[in-house]
């Protein structure tokens, strides 16, 4: 099971979101998680060290062996991404199926895993359309702020464009408001336009704004093993639970 966790918009909690659900199906599935960031936030998450990686997400888009790439951290297998990755879109401008790159490289590894969990960066570009491509499923994290609908038009376009041009079965598992404080009339707002305009599509989970999911980036560790009971954390068990039903893996 390949799901891509993708929005164009950044700070909507793509890589909370892809940390915390790669930590919880770890418990009781064999998981990898792919950082297709530039960014590298991912890796960063579980303590990586980004200067010790010998092989990254960016010699995997250059140059294949994904097997080679894979490191194991608390139980998971990530493969890791570095701030090279951004000169690899440049690299791959011309190359004969650049778009299939990621697909044709998580096949090789695919029955290992019984979820691969691709957190990708902020934007439609060549890597995000990769990983759209290796993917069965892809989730999408909605900010509970003003703006957060921005884009997401486009982005359900792309989906569709990426099924019937590139011949993928791309299916959306769904949106999931993050950062949610119902304190805020932003964040309520943003909850009833989601659901006037994407009800079908709309997760019952919903993640709400804790500061403790920036102190355990900062510890190096998802918020659902820093500190269990947070509400956040209990948010994403539920999240994990929900995507466990949707897909229908036991």
């Amino acid at each position: 099971m390949i799901i891509s966790i993708a929005n164009q918009k950044g700070g909507c909690g793509k890589t909370t979101t892809a940390a915390n659900l790669g930590a919880l199906l770890g418990k009781k599935h064999r998981v990898l998680l792919v950082d297709i960031d530039p960014q590298g936030n991912l890796t960063t998450h579980f303590g990586i060290n980004k200067a010790e990686q010998k092989h990254t997400i960016y010699d995997v888009m250059l140059n294949g062996r994904i097997e080679d790439a894979i490191l194991q951290k608390d139980g998971i297998d990530i493969v890791p991404s570095t701030i090279d990755l951004a000169g690899a879109e440049v690299e791959l401008t011309g190359k004969i199926g650049r778009e299939y790159i990621l697909d044709n490289e998580l096949k090789k590894v695919a029955r290992k895993y019984d979820f691969i969990i691709i957190d990708t960066p902020p934007s439609l570009g060549i890597f995000t359309i990769n990983s759209l491509v290796a993917s069965e499923y892809v989730l999408i994290p909605v900010q509970a702020e003003f703006f957060a609908l921005e884009g997401l038009t486009q982005l359900m376009r792309v989906i569709k464009l990426v099924n019937s041009r590139l011949s993928r079965n791309l299916k959306l598992l769904g949106l999931v408001i993050t950062m949610f404080n119902s304190r805020t009339r932003s964040s309520r707002e943003v909850l009833d336009d989601v659901r006037k305009h994407y009800s079908k599509n709309l997760l019952k989970t919903i993640i709400p704004r804790n500061v403790t999911i920036t102190d355990s980036t900062m510890a190096g560790s998802p918020i659902v093993k820093y500190r269990k009971n947070a509400p956040a954390s209990k948010s994403y068990v539920a999240l994990a639970n929900e995507i466990e039903r949707i897909v229908q893996v036991k």
